[in-house]
Formats: C-alpha cells, sequence, structure tokens
C-alpha cells in the first residue's frame, strides 16, 4: 500500500506550459523590431535599383528641352558621352525644382549613340520644366517612376507589423499559458 497523508496522495507538480510560447513571442518581437528598421530600406533599395534599370532614356531632340515633370517621378538627364565632361545644365520651371548636378559613370544607349547622365531632377509639383545644356547636342531624360519605391518601402513595413502582432499574440498566449498551468 502506498503512502498516504491525512490530506491525499502525493502528487508531481504540474508541469508549466507556456515557456516556449513565450521565448519564441520574444525572440520574434525583438527580430521584428529590427526587421522594421531594415526591411523598408531594403525593400525600397530594391524596387528603385530595378525601377533605375529598367527606365529608358528619350531623346528630346536637342537642348534646351521641355518636359512635362510629374510630382511622382524622378528624372535623370543625360548627353552623349563625348560631351558630358563639358557640358553645363541648368533647370528652369515655374516653380520649385530640385536639380542635382552630377556626372556619373551610368551611361546607356539611345539611337546607338552611348549618352552618360549629367544630373536628376525632381518637382515638388507637376508643371513643364525647361532643360538647358550648354555643350550638348542632345539631351535625353529617363523616368523613373517614385510610386514602386513607395510601394516597396510600404511592403516593407507592413511585413514586420504583421509578423510583429503574430509574435505579440504568441506572447500573450504563452503568458497565458503559463499562468493558468
Amino acid at each position: 500500500m502506498a503512502y498516504q497523508a491525512s490530506y491525499g496522495m502525493y502528487q508531481e507538480p504540474r508541469k508549466k506550459r507556456g515557456l516556449k510560447r513565450i521565448i519564441f513571442g520574444i525572440l520574434g518581437i525583438i527580430a521584428n523590431g529590427i526587421g522594421l528598421l531594415v526591411m523598408p530600406l531594403v525593400a525600397g533599395a530594391i524596387v528603385a535599383a530595378f525601377a533605375v534599370m529598367s527606365s529608358t532614356p528619350v531623346s528630346t531632340g536637342g537642348s534646351p528641352a521641355t518636359l512635362d515633370a510629374s510630382v511622382t517621378s524622378l528624372y535623370y538627364v543625360s548627353v552623349p558621352t563625348s560631351e558630358a565632361a563639358s557640358v553645363s545644365c541648368s533647370v528652369d520651371g515655374s516653380s520649385d525644382v530640385e536639380w542635382e548636378p552630377d556626372v556619373s559613370s551610368v551611361t546607356t544607349t539611345v539611337d546607338g549613340v552611348e549618352y552618360t547622365e549629367v544630373g536628376s531632377l525632381q518637382v515638388l509639383d507637376d508643371q513643364e520644366v525647361t532643360i538647358t545644356c550648354d555643350g550638348a547636342s542632345d539631351i535625353a531624360v529617363s523616368d523613373i517612376g517614385l510610386i514602386g519605391t513607395l510601394i516597396g518601402v510600404g511592403v516593407g513595413l507592413v511585413i514586420p507589423i504583421g509578423l510583429g502582432i503574430l509574435a505579440f499574440g504568441l506572447l500573450i498566449w504563452g503568458i497565458i499559458a503559463r499562468v493558468r498551468s
């Protein structure tokens, strides 16, 4: 006959449950906190790189060139590579225009002629812009839409937030299981 005290039989303590859920919930929250900082930058950079690589410059037929610029786009201005070193460009619009002159090593071919980027421009409202490049026989413009980049940044925010909510739910579920056991 087994030992029996006046208050009942010996029972092993109940197993504590929920510890794994708590640990994985905390790790998930930490990982998603880091992802919340990194993912928008990575996703935005990847989408922007694809947008730049897939854009095709279009010749405007000479200098000066007139362009209907949109606030949702970024424009890269290119001139024939043989003229890129000595060219000087300016941009005029009806309101604020951000012009960043930068002779880069990025080249592309337009109608069999090699062009080099000499700068980028962005407008703060939809307007007609005149690009004048002294010393250039032609100007080519690439339209890079910013909407895709913004969508990439948005997706980079949504994924970590969604996974963080799931990790938080796992943490709460683990705490409730631990308290009940």
